[in-house]
C-alpha cells in the first residue's frame, strides 16, 4: 500500500515531530505489536475503541505551506478515527478526499444558432453633381405635398427642362473593404441640402420607404446614422448602353425605383417588381 510522501524536509519550527504519524497506514510501532494484542490494548495512553495513538499539536502557521500540512494531518486524522481499527486509510481514501475538495465544475456553453456579420463603416471619399434619369428618360423633380419634400418622375422639355433636379452623388468607401461592382453613394439634391434616405414605414407593414431628409452636411453623418442614406450603386449592361440601380444599403434586395407613368413618386420597390423602373441613366453636368 503506498504512503503518502513525507514532508520532513520542509522546515516546520512549529510543528510537532509527531506529525508524521498520521501519513501513515498506522501508528509507529504498530506493525511490530499486532502480534500481541494484549500488549497492545493494555498500554496507556491509547484510544480503547480504535487502537489509535494519536498526539495532535497545533500551532500558529507562519507560512503557506506548514498551514496546509497541518490542514492535511488534521484530515487525515479524522479519517481514522471514523474507520476505526481494522480499516486503514489508504491510496483511494486519498484520492477521494481530494475529489470532495477540488470539485470539477462543469463549464455552461450555448451554441449560436446563426451568425451575423459585423456592421460596416461608411468613409467619405469624395462628391459629384450630376443628372440622373430612369430608363424612360424621365427626370427628378421636387414636389412638396402638406410642407414635405417628394420626389416625382416626369419627361421634361423646353423650359420646364429647368425643374429637374440636380444630384450631388456623394461617393463612400466601405471599412473592411467590400468586393464587387456595387459602390456605396448618398444621393442630394444639390443646392437644397435634402438627401434620399430609406426607412421601414410605421404604417406599412415595415415595408422601406424613400424619404428626403434636410442635411446641412452629409460628411458630418457618420456611424448608423448614415446608414438609411447609403445605396449601393450598380452598373449593369455593355459600356455602350449601361444603367445604374440604387440598392438600400439598410434594406437588400429593395430599389430606388420609378413608375411606368407619368407625375409618379420615386420611391423604393422589391427587387421582384418587374413593372417599376429600377435602371437610371446617370449624365454629368455641364
Amino acid at each position: 500500500m503506498a504512503l503518502v510522501p513525507d514532508l520532513s524536509s520542509i522546515p516546520m519550527e512549529s510543528c510537532s515531530g509527531d506529525d508524521e504519524m498520521f501519513y501513515s497506514d498506522s501508528p509507529p510501532g504498530m506493525k511490530d505489536s499486532m502480534k500481541d494484542d494484549s500488549q497492545w490494548h493494555s498500554h496507556p495512553g491509547h484510544c480503547s475503541q480504535y487502537n489509535l495513538d494519536i498526539h495532535l499539536q497545533i500551532t500558529q502557521a507562519k507560512g503557506s505551506l506548514q498551514s496546509f500540512k497541518k490542514a492535511v494531518i488534521l484530515v487525515v486524522a479524522v479519517e481514522k478515527l471514523k474507520r476505526g481499527k481494522e480499516t486503514f486509510f489508504g491510496d483511494a481514501d486519498l484520492l477521494g478526499l481530494l475529489d470532495s475538495i477540488f470539485v470539477e465544475e462543469e463549464i455552461a456553453f450555448s451554441r449560436a444558432k446563426e451568425t451575423h456579420a459585423s456592421a460596416t463603416t461608411y468613409r467619405y471619399q469624395r462628391a459629384t453633381n450630376c443628372r440622373i434619369k430612369d430608363a424612360s428618360n424621365k427626370c427628378f423633380v421636387l414636389q412638396r405635398f402638406h410642407g414635405n419634400a417628394q420626389l416625382v418622375a416626369l419627361q421634361l422639355q423646353g423650359a420646364n427642362i429647368q425643374r429637374e433636379e440636380k444630384v450631388s452623388m456623394a461617393f463612400y468607401a466601405t471599412q473592411p473593404l467590400q468586393g464587387g461592382s456595387k459602390r456605396p453613394v448618398a444621393l442630394g439634391l444639390v443646392g437644397k441640402n435634402l438627401y434620399l434616405s430609406c426607412i421601414a414605414a410605421e404604417n406599412d407593414q415595415g415595408s422601406p420607404q424613400l424619404y428626403l431628409e434636410e442635411i446641412s452636411n452629409i460628411k458630418d453623418v457618420k456611424g448608423e446614422d448614415l446608414n438609411r442614406f447609403i445605396f449601393m450603386k450598380s452598373q449593369n449592361g455593355l459600356s455602350e448602353s449601361t444603367t445604374h440601380s440604387f440598392e438600400s444599403a439598410t434594406f437588400p434586395g429593395w430599389y430606388i425605383s420609378t413608375s411606368q407613368k407619368e407625375n409618379e413618386l420615386v420611391q423604393m420597390v422589391h427587387q421582384k417588381n418587374q413593372a417599376a423602373i429600377k435602371d437610371f441613366n446617370i449624365f454629368p453636368t455641364v
